[in-house]
């Protein structure tokens, strides 16, 4: 299968890594990036690391599928860059790909707790495999490829329910764990910081109950910061390495359904902002 990955980050190298061994992979640069990436790629995991080559450009080309692993900010700017046709796979955090325009293609989510970090330009390590759960609002497709690539895929039929939990996850740990620096472990068992928690999620709750999905938004918390408990969530690496975060996609989003649901969503907003600040203060400082 001809598969273009749109993205060389920590998710698409993961991805290249897997899928080559069955699959014609391209990975998609940025223009004039291509040079950086002659010598191969590379791929941390468990103690080793591997260097491993797959196609790479700067145009698509006429894949059986393409993947979409950029940042949720990055999105628009794929979509007005390539022209992306038949069924596109979208991995990204929070909820800002369901509400932008297909524009032409069908598409198709991927919500995903596999961990990986981007090392340097072309090299990522992977830091733990979760779940990888596909599901389309529009088409179903065979994800048998995944599969035999070492991917624990698995097709389900309520993506946006996927998606509402991942989000609302997220909105708890990776604000809190921003604000404190501390790892996602730490949410869970510091008094001071579950209060805040718990605040989150009584929110978030209400929203989803309203929209008619039971989340079970604690306890799903909970166990993500037991199994990643050593972890830094992605937005607190952003915000460590002065790059942009996904707030707005993840928890201004979650804002914004809640406005157009009667709510003020208080400890959210207060959440969002706060990143913000940061956000835009490590710009100033670097």
């Amino acid at each position: 299968m001809k598969i273009d990955i749109i993205g060389a980050g920590s998710m698409g190298i993961v991805l290249s890594y897997f899928l080559r061994s069955k699959n014609d992979i391209v990975l998609i640069v940025k223009k004039g990036e291509s040079p950086s990436y002659q010598n191969g790629l590379v791929l941390r995991n468990g103690g080793t690391e591997e260097r491993f080559s797959v196609g790479v450009s700067e145009t698509t080309g006429d894949p059986d599928i393409t993947i979409v692993s950029v940042k949720s900010y990055d999105l628009e700017k794929v979509y007005r860059e390539y022209d992306l046709r038949g069924n596109v796979i979208l991995v990204q955090n929070g909820l800002s790909h369901l509400v932008t325009e297909s524009r032409g293609f069908t598409k198709i989510y991927a919500v995903t707790t596999w961990g990986a970090k981007k090392i340097s330009k072309g090299v990522a390590e992977l830091t733990g495999k979760g779940y990888f759960r596909v599901g389309s609002d529009s088409v179903r497709i065979d994800i048998s490829f995944l599969r035999e690539a070492g991917i624990n895929a698995e097709w389900v039929d309520n993506i946006r329910e996927e998606l509402y939990r991942k989000a609302a996850i997220n909105a708890v740990i990776n604000p809190i764990t921003s604000l404190f620096g501390v790892k996602n472990g730490v949410v869970a068992n510091s008094r001071e910081l579950w209060s805040i928690a718990s605040e989150t999620i009584k929110e978030l709750d209400e929203l989803f109950t309203k929209l008619g999905y039971h989340l079970e938004i604690e306890k799903n918390v909970l166990e993500t910061c037991r199994v990643t408990s050593e972890n830094t969530s992605s937005m607190l690496q952003d915000l460590q390495q002065g790059r942009m975060s996904e707030n707005d996609s993840i928890t201004g989003e979650i804002i914004s359904l809640g406005r157009k649901n009667g709510m003020e969503m208080k400890v959210n907003t207060f959440l969002y902002e706060s990143i913000k600040f940061l956000q835009s203060h490590n710009k100033n400082t670097n």
